[in-house]
């Protein structure tokens, strides 16, 4: 947790610094699109700063692989990872294999797993659908239709996939966007499942 919060703080202090040195004229001002904006921004997607995590309401969604409604508050001392993903998406396959693997290794009273479907296309907000395609592609996590993207807006989700780490306190710890970086996620989830509550 401190290393995360000593780079953010470095970031910040470094950001700070830039925008004080063009202010003065010393260093020119960074047009919107530069590639330093663009890093900073890829960072941001990588390690979310600590936010309480929304919680997983929306009015019309429902469950798959559960009976019960589940809520942030039920996950509070587990360490939990949320993907956003859609059936139709090639990169969220891609990811799938990993994310069964982990739910299958890591699944105990200290770790769950959620999917929030998130439908890109028209066939992919028919609950039946949603459903056969977990079944198919073998997920046995809880998994919830959000067709109207107001869990993927609590979380300022921007693609498909999206997966965050929370922390048994209930905060964001993790951000990572797209396919790639297993084994970083997968360290971050041993590291969250080490800490105390």
């Amino acid at each position: 947790m401190n290393h995360y919060k000593n780079l953010k703080a470095i970031t910040f202090s470094i950001s700070v610094l830039i925008l004080l040195l063009s202010a003065i004229g010393i260093l020119p001002a960074l047009p919107e699109n530069s590639e330093f904006k663009n890093a900073q921004n890829i960072q941001a997607d990588l390690n979310h700063p600590s936010d309480e995590a929304p919680d997983l309401k929306n009015k019309y969604g429902k469950w798959i692989n559960t009976d019960m409604y589940i809520s942030m508050d039920d996950l509070k001392g587990k360490v939990v990872l949320i993907e956003f993903w859609t059936f139709g998406c090639y990169n969220c396959t891609n990811t799938l294999p990993y994310l069964n693997k982990w739910y299958e290794k890591y699944r105990s009273d200290e770790f769950e797993m959620i999917g929030i479907h998130c439908p890109e296309f028209d066939n992919e907000r028919s609950y039946e659908n949603v459903k056969a395609s977990v079944e198919k592609l073998g997920i046995k996590y809880p998994v919830l239709t959000d067709n109207e993207f107001s869990i993927w807006k609590e979380y300022d989700v921007h693609a498909w996939p999206t997966i965050f780490l929370i922390d048994k306190k209930g905060e964001i710890r993790y951000k990572k966007i797209g396919e790639g970086k297993y084994e970083k996620t997968e360290q971050m989830i041993i590291e969250l499942l080490g800490e105390k509550n």
